[in-house]
């Protein structure tokens, strides 16, 4: 298992995607509309929108870890009595994820590629 993704959640993307790409001089890729995705050696960070509705604190952070398998981690997880966001899903940028929270509320996703 390996640390491969920091997402950020906020509710102006598009000014932080602005912001890590004049720090990191790197360009960002929109690989659905609203999802911006930066590669800083074997990390990404992930800035997507969140509902205007929701507050999202500030002390949070999501962790994302890539595994070989999400099914069988999905699994192995809620043998160990831990809760889940529910099921593993595949959303249209073609990674199969799940998510726990951590006792302080942060969001850990566990993810699998599945595209070509």
């Amino acid at each position: 298992m390996k640390l491969r993704c920091i997402n950020i959640v906020s509710q102006v993307p598009e000014s932080m995607t602005a912001f890590y790409e004049r720090v990191f001089a790197l360009k960002a890729v929109e690989l659905v509309p609203g999802r911006w995705e930066l590669k800083i050696g074997d990390i990404t960070l992930v800035f997507t929108h969140t509902c205007d509705k929701v507050v999202v604190p500030a002390d949070s952070c999501g962790l994302e870890f890539e595994v070989e398998n999400v099914d069988r981690e999905y699994e192995r997880v809620l043998a160990a009595g831990i809760e889940t966001s529910g099921p593993p899903v595949t959303y249209p940028w073609k990674w199969r994820a799940f998510a726990v929270k951590d006792p302080d509320g942060n969001n850990l996703d566990f993810v699998q590629y599945v595209g070509e």
